[in-house]
This record gives structure tokens, sequence and C-alpha cells, in this order.
């Protein structure tokens, strides 16, 4: 790997209604922008990018960026800067360009982002280092992830799982559905996603069902059955192990 050194991190968001503009384009710094919530678009020297989550700009030194977000939404967003240097320069002169990288969208790498900002911001010499190697690893991971081959496999099965969830399907299922076998769609599921399948499939559920507590008057059956549990006692035992709270008191705490 090319001898990148990270330099600081920063976060920000923006409105519908506001245009940002770094104002950290330091001269020989690149900066790596990760979308964290909402859709938006960053202009790069006369370039549009649409970006959200999965879709990384890469923007070399030197280059002002313009920020905006869509949809009436906020877009919340990380910037990470790192810094290669001169002479390893001629060697990656992607460097100095402004490019997208797309990866699946990815719990893990987005956990190291959130353990950078929060190492980062201690200050210390210590928690710089440690930063350091967080920087490395979110390089590793994006490597991993730009693998042709698995991100359009595990692109499909996150299709999948997100158009059927509210079926009672398992990971069995998803697997037969996508022509895999359970053991290996396990494995490399959870090596690129940073979850298991069915971590990721509960997890979606139950943003599902925490949603429909809050805004419907579905009867808590209901509602089991329409993110795809049939048996209802099971998911207001699922429901509390991941939240803390049962079904009926979540949507009492909402109300």
């Amino acid at each position: 790997m090319a001898p990148l050194t990270f330099t600081s991190v920063t976060t920000d968001q923006i409105s519908s209604e506001t245009v940002a503009e770094t104002s950290e384009t330091k001269e020989n710094v690149a900066r790596l922008i990760f979308p964290i919530n909402g859709i938006g678009d960053v202009k790069i020297e006369g370039t549009n990018y649409h970006i959200k989550k999965g879709r990384i700009p890469h923007v070399g030194p030197n280059f002002p960026s313009r920020f905006l977000a869509v949809n009436e939404a906020k877009l919340e967003y990380v910037v990470i800067y790192f810094h290669l240097s001169d002479e390893e320069q001629a060697k990656l002169p992607l460097y100095n360009s402004h490019f997208p990288l797309q990866v699946v969208e990815h719990m893990k790498l987005m956990n190291i982002v959130q353990q950078l900002i929060a190492t980062n911001q201690k200050g210390s010499h210590l928690s710089f280092l440690q930063s350091k190697v967080l920087f490395l690893n979110i390089l590793e991971e994006i490597i991993l992830l730009m693998k042709v081959k698995d991100y359009q496999n595990i692109a499909s099965i996150l299709t999948y799982i997100q158009e059927n969830f509210t079926k009672n399907i398992t990971v069995s299922d998803i697997a037969n559905e996508c022509n895999w076998d359970r053991k290996k769609l396990s494995y490399v599921f959870e090596k690129r996603m940073g979850v298991s399948p069915h971590v990721y499939l509960t997890d979606l559920r139950i943003q599902k069902s925490k949603m429909l507590l809050r805004s419907s008057d579905f009867s808590i059956k209901e509602i089991a059955d329409r993110v795809g549990y049939t048996d209802y006692f099971y998911f207001s035992r699922v429901f509390k192990k991941v939240t803390g709270l049962s079904p009926s008191i979540f949507r009492k705490q909402m109300n």
C-alpha cells in the first residue's frame, strides 16, 4: 500500500437551503468524503458528484469543494484528510485528481470511520497514532469493498433482502434465491458488511417496526406481520433484545 499519512478528520452537515464551501484545502493534502446521512451533491472544479452512503469522493489537494443537500434533508458527512509524500505522488498520479469511489454500503466501514472521529477528538499523541492506524484500516476496507465480483454479489443479495425483508424470509431463503451456499453466503456477507446476514435482516425489520410504532395505529401483532415476523411473541422478544424495550413500552415513550 502506498505510504498515505492521516492528518485530520472533520464532520459537518448542511441543509437543503445551504451551500457550504470547504475551508480546508491544504497544499498537498487530499480528502475522502464519507456521506453519513442524507443525499447531496459536491461540486469540484466544475464536476458535480452525487453522493450518498456507499459513494465516497476522493478529492486531491487544492480543489475547493461546494456541498449541497437535496431532497429537503440534511446532508451529514465526514472528511478525512491525508497526505502522500512528493516522491510517491509520481507513482500514484490519481492522488492529485478527483473521482468517486463506489462501494457497497458497509456497517463495518462506517463503524471504523466513527471510531476515527471519536479517537481523533481526544487530542493526545497516543490518540493521533491510533487515528493513523484506523485510517489505514479504512483504506483496507475500501479496497476490499471495491473488488468488482464481491461488490456485485453483495449488491444483489442486499437488493433481495431490502425488497423482501417484510416477508417471512430466512438466511437459507436468501442463499437459495441468490444461488449461494448458506455457509459461504454468511462468510462473505459478514466479511464485506461487518455483520452477519441474520443481524442485517433483523436490523432492517426492527428499524421498520420502530417507524410503524411511532407513526401508525397498527396493533403490535399487525406490525410484527408487516415486518416479516409471523410469531408475535418472537417479534416482541427480538425487539426488546435489540432496543432494550418491549414494543408497547417503546410506542408509549414515542407518543
